[in-house]
């Protein structure tokens, strides 16, 4: 997999346009001191004189890819490989190791992690910039379609202390955007550039942060401890206090778009096997428009043939007489919305 689009709210960077991702990257992270949210985008670099724009993308560029290299549960592990130490990510999710390393392509890298920390290097000075605490992690469920961690920056070059008031508390969170929506502040280009990824066939994540003061993080923490220890109804009551306390009115960062690359000769064999008059099925999570680009580009879907897309059907028994009616039908392709069926 590999990380091909990122959308900023207002500006879309794709291709040979991420040497300009790397290029605020660069001046976001220079100097000797830590980073943190929020410090002024290009303030390390002097560059507190440049235009109000500029400064703006590059501080939107630098907040979703500091957010991309912290929001995971990829842990770097360091091989050696003829006489040169390469660092390689290991974690349950592909998706989230093409982002990983995209943002080390872009110059942010993964260094360090533990259960406790995550340290990150400048690609271009490799010295460390960002250093955090973890303080929670909310693993991705096929239920939730989202996962979320909160972190505490350092500020200096001390050993993390979580009895620290002056240091920043952030509440990441990366997910589907059919979750993500919600969760969210109200914009009016989300939706529309999530279609616009998924009609390139590229599957979507959105991105969103929200700041934390000590007082509510130590509220939250109380609240989620006290249901985690309940006997009954235990995980509906870790969830209400994660939407009621976390999950509201995110800043929305921006949107990824990652590309699921075919294995060598998937489209000859799957086009073989389809002229041997076998019926092949693909189960996917994913939209039914990137869904439909990928059959096209795995070459399930043959040249002229007809695409029936089954979306939105409320009614089970009307849905199952329309997939016993396309099964039996060896002249076309079918797309089925699974979430709207469940």
């Amino acid at each position: 997999m590999e990380l091909k689009k990122i959308h900023v709210g207002t500006v879309s960077y794709a291709n040979d346009a991420m040497e300009e991702v790397a290029s605020y990257i660069r001046q976001s992270f220079v100097g000797e001191s830590l980073t943190t949210p929020s410090t002024a985008f290009g303030a390390q670099a002097g560059l507190g004189t440049a235009p109000r724009t500029r400064r703006e993308i590059g501080s939107r560029v630098r907040d979703i890819i500091l957010a991309l290299a912290l929001c995971h549960n990829v842990t770097p592990t360091t091989d050696e490989e003829d006489g040169v130490r390469v660092t390689n990510y290991q974690a349950s999710s592909p998706d989230e190791i093409a982002i990983v390393k995209y943002t080390e392509d872009v110059g942010l890298k993964l260094a360090y992690r533990d259960r406790q920390s995550i340290v990150l290097e400048s690609t271009h000075t490799g010295k460390v910039v960002v250093r955090v605490r973890i303080l929670e992690i909310f693993p991705f469920t096929s239920d939730s379609k989202r996962m979320g961690i909160i972190v505490q920056f350092e500020t200096d070059d001390d050993i993390l202390d979580s009895s620290r008031n002056d240091s920043e508390i952030w509440f990441y969170q990366k997910g589907a955007d059919t979750v993500m929506t919600t969760i969210v502040a109200a914009n009016d280009w989300l939706d529309e550039e999530t279609a616009n990824m998924a009609r390139e066939g590229l599957r979507t994540l959105v991105v969103g942060r929200r700041r934390l003061s000590p007082q509510q993080y130590e509220e939250f923490t109380t609240k989620y401890k006290q249901a985690s220890l309940a006997l009954q109804g235990r995980d509906v009551g870790m969830a209400k206090v994660i939407s009621e306390y976390l999950e509201r009115d995110l800043e929305l960062l921006g949107v990824t778009g990652v590309e699921d690359r075919l294995q060598r000769d998937v489209k000859p064999s799957l086009e073989l096997l389809r002229n041997a008059g076998v019926k092949i099925w693909m189960l996917t999570g994913d939209k039914v428009e990137t869904a439909r680009c990928v059959a096209i580009s795995a070459k399930l879907v043959a040249r002229g043939q007809y695409i029936h897309t089954v979306a939105k059907v409320k009614d089970k028994s009307t849905a199952q007489e329309t997939l016993d009616f396309l099964r039996n039908k060896t002249d076309c392709c079918l797309l089925i919305d699974g979430e709207s069926l469940s």
